[in-house]
């Protein structure tokens, strides 16, 4: 029913394509738009308005559409041709690493103040805690409790500079995977999981893929610098941050059987674990 509402809707023969992710995602030409459109569909509202204001202002060229169908939430946007970073490109280099950085502050510097996506108006230890008691009927249960019991003593001074640093429109999964080739440049795609937080969280999980050493990473900060202030996290919030994402992600898990981030989760706890300088920046 819903695929006939849009192909009448947009006078359009959409068809599924896959997505690891989760939410289904359509293709097709619309006799109404006259161009190829890309149509993302979700069950999660906030997910929903996330994608839809972070595209208005981000890239307002492609945005076309958006409409609620029974539950279905739905962003229509104009298709492109996009190319993945290649192989070389996934081998980062000094150059590319302070790319990536300026990349990411352009795009906070874009959206933010621009856009409305949610904040969650919890404590960060509150947040962390409403995490933690979630995970506890999943297989992460005892490595998660271990991790919170050793993060207890962080948890005050963790709240404290967390309300003090400035906050951004994060990306909320931003990695190579989402940075594309358009038009001779580089852009960012997927926004669903845009959110307010502070800046240093949108450094986690790229700095877990693609940017280990400390030389790069430097690199990475150095190029977003260039472009936006950025002060680094208390060595307790870093923690109490590692351990946030690691929790986001341990949830994604619990409902997407194809594991997107792999073993991401278990290296970022296994880091509080050992007690060393978190991300080595």
């Amino acid at each position: 029913m819903l695929l006939d509402f849009l192909d009448g809707y947009y006078q359009a023969k959409l068809h599924n394509i896959h997505d690891i992710a989760g939410n289904q995602h359509l293709v097709g030409y619309s006799e109404l738009h006259k161009c190829n459109l890309f149509v993302k569909i979700f069950k999660n509202e906030e997910m929903f308005y996330a994608e839809q204001h972070v595209n208005q202002v981000y890239c307002p060229e492609i945005y076309l559409d958006s409409v609620i169908f029974e539950n279905n939430y739905i962003v229509v946007l104009k298709d492109r041709t996009l190319k993945d970073i290649d192989s070389n490109e996934n081998e980062v280099t000094l150059k590319r690493a302070k790319k990536y950085g300026r990349l990411l502050a352009d795009f906070h510097e874009q959206v933010t103040g621009n856009v409305r996506v949610y904040e969650n108006p919890q404590k960060l230890s509150l947040q962390i805690k409403r995490y933690v008691e979630i995970l506890q009927d999943s297989p992460y249960k005892d490595d998660i409790n271990k991790i919170y019991a050793l993060l207890t003593q962080d948890l005050a001074n963790a709240d404290q500079d967390y309300e003090l640093l400035p906050k951004v429109v994060l990306h909320g999964d931003y990695s190579l995977r989402n940075i594309k080739h358009y038009q001779n440049k580089e852009i960012l795609i997927d926004f669903e999981r845009a959110h307010i937080g502070v800046a240093y969280e949108d450094f986690i999980k790229i700095f877990y893929n693609e940017i280990h050493n400390i030389e790069l990473r430097q690199a990475f900060i150095k190029g977003y610098r260039a472009n936006r202030e950025f002060e680094v996290p208390q060595f307790e919030l870093q923690r109490c941050l590692l351990f946030l994402i690691a929790l986001e992600i341990c949830e994604f898990h619990m409902s997407h059987h194809e594991e997107k981030f792999g073993d991401m989760a278990h290296r970022m706890l296994e880091t509080i674990e050992l007690g060393d300088s978190v991300l080595n920046i």
